[in-house]
């Protein structure tokens, strides 16, 4: 580690650290905590899990961090469902994947399975997984380039695209 990130990482875990102990009964240190989590959605959306897994760093304890996170509900700051559409779309018009993919990357975000599920479900509806395959495989080996099925089946199977759906691409049904 170089002497430059070092200091980045000290001032990033320094900015984590609050003035007043948490286990203080004040107000004022209740505040911090929740001045602190606000900076930290105010970066950029978040899950849940992420504001819990800050929270626990900057060292709030569980209690204090449950009822953060329900005045944040309360309040509209983090919505998991939402941040769900939202990231997915993003997500996929940057780089078509298949449903697996998705869901797979869906999950490290700490969104729990339920908001998986309903996310991917009107995902796939706005957008047909064949089509964004295609999608995938003109942009990625081009329309000039001769590939082999098995290297169009390889590329598609890494984007997390269902068996199914790359039979049909190879075989020239649409």
């Amino acid at each position: 580690m170089t002497r430059r990130q070092s200091e980045g990482a000290k001032r990033r875990s320094a900015s984590l650290r609050l003035r007043v102990p948490v286990s203080s009964p004040s107000r004022r240190g209740a505040d911090l905590i929740e001045q602190a989590a606000l900076r930290y959605l105010a970066s950029r959306d978040r899950t849940e899990a992420q504001v819990r897994g800050f929270l626990s760093r900057a060292g709030a304890s569980a209690p204090r961090a449950k009822d953060v996170i329900a005045r944040f509900f309360r309040l509209g700051y983090l919505n998991d469902a939402v941040y769900a559409q939202r990231w997915a779309g993003v997500r996929l018009a940057r780089r078509p994947m298949g449903r697996d993919r998705l869901e797979a990357e869906l999950l490290a975000q700490g969104l729990d399975r339920a908001t998986v599920a309903k996310t991917l479900d009107k995902v796939y509806s706005k957008q047909n997984e064949r089509d964004l395959a295609r999608s995938l495989l003109s942009r990625r080996i081009g329309s000039g380039t001769r590939r082999t099925d098995a290297a169009r089946a390889g590329l598609l199977r890494r984007y997390g695209f269902r068996e199914e759906v790359i039979e049909e691409l190879l075989n020239g049904s649409q």
